[in-house]
């Protein structure tokens, strides 16, 4: 039986620590939004819509839009469970002005969305959309993976992560390659799985010769997908958002608002302004 693409997307949930992250970026979001006089947001690439349901807990009009339908079905249900009037749309880069209808005072697109434009044309298509759906002098947040490191670096795998889950025990592991230019980042997403039915603590030293025999292997699986992300390291999306019409570009290490050390930190959070 394959696992399944929509299988896939509620992992993302399970991976991240959703609550410690949102206590850790609230602050830098509920700042930025009250400098710029945020009222009205459009979250892209929203995935499971966690992000855009804390916005709307401040009382803010959000749009969550994401080209995946399975990672939006994955969305309602949390909208559903925090009971959050949300507006859920399926939409990616290039269909943001379309979506929001009027323009809104900010633009968030975090989670490692904006790399998967591909390419430079499909960075730039999608930075003007933004420009377009934003008003003049409107914010523009965007967070990923910091490229420079990972690419000067060559760095192949980051820090795994063990979640206690129902579907099991679960181990998510990612290796890094990259194309031979350097504008390109290949992700294989492996998770490895313990049954649930496997009980551990249930055996006794009488019992696990037999179970030993009956499953060596422990119950484990695994299941692993692959993911091209263009490459951006800070140079390049400065120079694109400016070019774009795009001002005040500022880059930041971690979401204490700390300045980018482009060769340490392992994100880069960008924020800029919609030029007049």
């Amino acid at each position: 039986m394959s696992w399944g693409k929509h299988n896939e997307e509620r992992e993302y949930d399970e991976l991240v620590d959703w609550e410690a992250r949102l206590a850790r970026e609230a602050p830098f979001f509920k700042t930025a939004f009250e400098e710029f006089d945020v009222r009205s947001v459009a979250d892209v690439g929203a995935g499971s819509a966690r992000h855009a349901i804390l916005f709307r807990a401040w009382g803010l009009d959000v749009v969550a839009m994401d080209p995946s339908p399975d990672m939006l079905e994955l969305a309602r249900e949390n909208a559903e469970r925090f009971g959050s009037d949300i507006r859920i749309e399926e939409g990616g880069f290039g269909d943001v002005t379309r979506i929001a209808g009027e323009r809104v005072d900010a633009i968030t697109c975090t989670g490692n969305a904006l790399p998967h434009v591909r390419s430079l044309r499909g960075l730039h298509d999608a930075l003007r959309d933004f420009a377009s759906a934003l008003r003049p002098g409107g914010l523009l947040v965007l967070h990923f993976l910091n490229h420079q490191r990972l690419v000067a670096g060559h760095v192949r795998t980051m820090t795994p992560v063990f979640r206690q889950t129902e579907g099991g025990d679960k181990f998510f592991l990612r290796l890094l390659d990259y194309t031979p230019a350097g504008d390109g980042v290949l992700f294989d997403f492996v998770t490895l799985v313990r049954d649930p039915s496997v009980r551990q603590t249930e055996h006794t030293m009488e019992s696990w010769p037999k179970t030993l025999e009956e499953d060596p292997g422990g119950g484990w699986s695994l299941r692993s997908r692959r993911s091209l992300h263009f490459a951006m390291p800070l140079a390049l999306i400065q120079g694109e958002l400016e070019r774009t019409g795009f001002m005040e570009v500022r880059a930041y290490g971690n979401h204490e608002g700390a300045p980018l050390d482009p060769d340490k930190d392992e994100s880069l959070i960008i924020v800029a302004v919609r030029g007049t």
